[in-house]
C-alpha cells in the first residue's frame, strides 16, 4: 500500500500539477482580478521551474560532491541500485537499450576494473502496480548482463530482485549481505541526488556506507547570461526529481525508514 500512495504522491508532487492546477482553477473562477491573479500565478510558477540557473542553484546545495576512492583501498561490496539505467526492452530482445541513469552502471564497472570493490550487488525489482503502471525494464537482470558483457566475471555479480523502493534496498541487500554487515563497509552507488536517502536507509539496516556519486547533474562551470532566462523542460524534470528526495526524506523519516 505504501508503494502504491508514494506513486500516487508523485504526481501530487510534479511541478507540471502545480503549473496547470492555478489555470483550471481560473477556468471555474468568475470575478476577473482573481482569475488574472490565477494566470499570473501559473506563469510565474512556470518561469520558476523551468529556470535552469535557479535549478542548478539548488541541485549544488543538494546533491553529494563525488569523491574518489583511493588507488590501493578496496571494499568487498558494492551495492548498485536500480533506477533508469534501463529502457523498455521488449521489442529487440537481443539489444538492451540503455536509459539516462545508465551512469551509475558505468561508475559501478568503473569501481570493479579499477579493483575499488570485488562483488556487484543489483538491487531493485520491477515497480508495476496492476492496471496504474507498466515497468518491464527488467533492470537488474538486463544490467547483469551488460556488465557481463563489459567483462565483469557472472560469480562477482549478484542481483536482488524485489526491492520496489529506496527502503527495500537497503532491507532487501541487508538480509543478503548480512555476514558482511558488522565489519565491513559496503559502497553504494546510486545517482547523486537520491545519495542522501540511500546513506540513511542503508545506516538504518545497520550498514557502514561509503558513498559513491553517479548521474551527477548539478554544473559547476557559470552560465552565461541567457541561462537566467532560457526556460528549460528539462529543469522541471529535475525540479521533480529534487522535490520527490526531500519530500521523501520526510515521509521516510514519519515512516521510521531512517
Amino acid at each position: 500500500m505504501f508503494f502504491i500512495l508514494s506513486k500516487i504522491l508523485d504526481i501530487l508532487l510534479s511541478p507540471t500539477i502545480w503549473i496547470i492546477a492555478p489555470l483550471i482553477i481560473a477556468f471555474w473562477l468568475k470575478n476577473v482580478k482573481q482569475i488574472k491573479k490565477a494566470i499570473l500565478c501559473s506563469i510565474f510558477l512556470l518561469l520558476l521551474v523551468t529556470n535552469g540557473a535557479i535549478c542548478n542553484f539548488f541541485l549544488q546545495a543538494w546533491e553529494i560532491d563525488p569523491t574518489d576512492i583511493a588507488k590501493g583501498k578496496s571494499y568487498t561490496w558494492g551495492v548498485l541500485l536500480t533506477g533508469g539505467m534501463i529502457k523498455y526492452t521488449d521489442t529487440h530482445p537481443e539489444r538492451i537499450a540503455t536509459g539516462e541513469a545508465v551512469d551509475r552502471m558505468i561508475q559501478t564497472f568503473h569501481l570493479y576494473q579499477q579493483g575499488a570493490i570485488k562483488k556487484i550487488l543489483i538491487t531493485g525489482g520491477e515497480t508495476s502496480i496492476p492496471h496504474m503502471m507498466i515497468d518491464k525494464s527488467n533492470e537488474s537482470i538486463n544490467v547483469k548482463r551488460l556488465l557481463i558483457k563489459m567483462g565483469v566475471p557472472s560469480h562477482d555479480i549478484f542481483v536482488e530482485n524485489k526491492a520496489r523502493n529506496t527502503y527495500e534496498n537497503a532491507l532487501y541487500s541487508s538480509r543478503m549481505l548480512k555476514n558482511y554487515i558488522k565489519n565491513d563497509t559496503v559502497v553504494v552507488i546510486t545517482s547523486a541526488m537520491h545519495l542522501r536517502r540511500s546513506i540513511l536507509c542503508f545506516e538504518k539496516q545497520g550498514f557502514k556506507v561509503r558513498p559513491y556519486s553517479a548521474d551527477i547533474l548539478k554544473k559547476e562551470t557559470p552560465g552565461g547570461f541567457l541561462s537566467y532566462f532560457k526556460p528549460s523542460e528539462k529543469s522541471s524534470q529535475i525540479n521533480f526529481q529534487l522535490i520527490r528526495e526531500v519530500v521523501g526524506i520526510v515521509v521516510y523519516k514519519i515512516q521510521g525508514y531512517i
